[in-house]
């Protein structure tokens, strides 16, 4: 359609050029209605090809704006969503490097700690604290007789009746029976042995340790081997229920009652001098159950606790087990059967630490949280320390106390029972 358009506007164009050529330049112009309707049609054709060519390059110009647009807008769209991805990225990616960092620096921080020593102090502990073992029976109170391991022949006996379990008979035989049981016990040659001979009790050491109901060792050291005396081991776990126990009894009964009144009869003690008896016997006793409470208290601290068992195995599995081993082997080789004192507990606590190099080296490589948690665990560990020592102070207290009593009393009870005789007898 549009081919034909052109070559009918390029038809008339070639007939006015035709005219225009032909025409002379003088000659007059000559109006034809012919040429002239023919001239308005070609112009109308042409302004309406032009029309028709501005309308389409119009649409086209539109079309090719709303693409522009919509590319624009498309383009920017898929910007906005790179961007927001590459933030997320970006922010996941800050997000996982601060938490890396953070464990990092947690593993940093708690690197130094020993976790198989964190809650040693807690096993077993608190209730071997709480556990009382006294070796002499608390003293008047007596119970059920007890047998004497590793004792010769009536120290068993003698023991029984100091500690109130049984009633004393006459008081020589009383004597002479626990002469005997202490020669045939803890006599082992030198001037005992001799003594022990010439009163014609053989000397017999079936305890296997010398003399050591007569030595404060016995005591503080635990009961010793060496039958001079010169060569002491400490042993700071005991079995009071063992051979012992019968040592520490043995010191203890010649420290507080070496001599024992003969039990009266029921008849004598439905007496008024039997009654009165009485009364003073049990002051006595109370008396020397406060005086003997440092000594059964020590032998406490010495009883070897089973319930520390738990204790010592978790100390093998921390960073000090060499160290543990070693202090067990040469101190309590017996532990994983009959456990381990407070008193030798005490002791490796301190040993494992201060007198521990491997300990000395770890402090050198320890975090600072590390450090401050090392310290605050050897503070806990002086308050328990400062715990017990109080304890002690209390008791010499006590002690001191009821000296204070009996000395006023020895002093003015005298002259109070004459005051009142007089008051009376007025």
């Amino acid at each position: 359609m549009k081919f034909m358009k052109h070559n009918r506007i390029l038809q008339v164009l070639a007939f006015l050029a035709t005219i225009t050529s032909c025409a002379p330049a003088s000659a007059d112009w000559v109006f034809d209605p012919s040429v002239y309707a023919a001239v308005n049609s070609a112009s109308a054709a042409i302004t309406q090809a032009i029309t028709a060519q501005t309308g389409v390059l119009t649409g086209n110009l539109t079309a090719l704006q709303a693409g522009l647009a919509n590319a624009i807008a498309g383009a920017a769209q898929t910007t906005s969503t790179a961007s927001a991805g590459a933030a997320r990225v970006v922010s996941e990616s800050a997000q996982r490097t601060a938490s890396e960092q953070a464990i990092i620096r947690n593993e940093q921080r708690f690197s130094g700690m020993d976790p198989c020593n964190v809650l040693v102090s807690t096993i077993g502990l608190p209730s071997a604290t709480r556990s009382v073992v006294t070796a002499a029976g608390g003293g008047g109170g007596g119970g059920a007789p007890r047998s004497a391991p590793g004792s010769g022949v009536g120290m068993a006996h003698a023991l029984n009746v100091a500690e109130g379990r049984i009633p004393a008979g006459i008081p020589e035989i009383e004597a002479a029976t626990a002469a005997k049981g202490a020669c045939s016990t803890f006599a082992n040659g030198g001037v005992r042995g001799q003594n022990c001979t010439a009163a014609g009790f053989p000397p017999s050491d079936t305890s296997g340790f010398p003399n050591a109901d007569t030595r404060a060792s016995t005591l503080f050291d635990g009961p010793q081997t060496s039958a001079d005396g010169t060569v002491v081991k400490r042993r700071l776990t005991v079995d009071l229920a063992g051979v012992d126990g019968t040592a520490i009894r043995a010191l203890e009964r010649n420290l507080n009652t070496p001599l024992e009144l003969k039990a009266l009869t029921p008849a004598q003690l439905a007496t008024d001098a039997g009654r009165q008896f009485m009364a003073l016997e049990d002051s006595y006793t109370a008396r020397m159950s406060v005086a003997q409470y440092p000594q059964e208290e020590q032998a406490n601290l010495l009883a070897a606790k089973p319930e520390l068992i738990p204790l010592v195995q978790q100390m093998l599995k921390s960073d000090d087990a060499q160290f543990v081993q070693t202090y067990l082997s040469s101190n309590v080789p017996n532990w994983a059967t009959q456990g381990i004192s407070m008193a030798d507990l005490i002791e490796l606590e301190v040993q494992r630490r201060y007198m521990n190099p491997q300990w000395h080296l770890r402090l050198l490589t320890m975090s600072d949280t590390d450090l401050a948690r090392e310290n605050v665990s050897m503070l806990a560990l002086n308050a328990w320390l400062k715990s017990l020592g109080l304890e002690r102070q209390i008791v010499q207290s006590v002690i001191a106390s009821s000296t204070a009593q009996s000395t006023i009393r020895s002093e003015l009870m005298p002259q109070l029972i004459a005051a009142h005789a007089r008051a009376v007898n007025r």
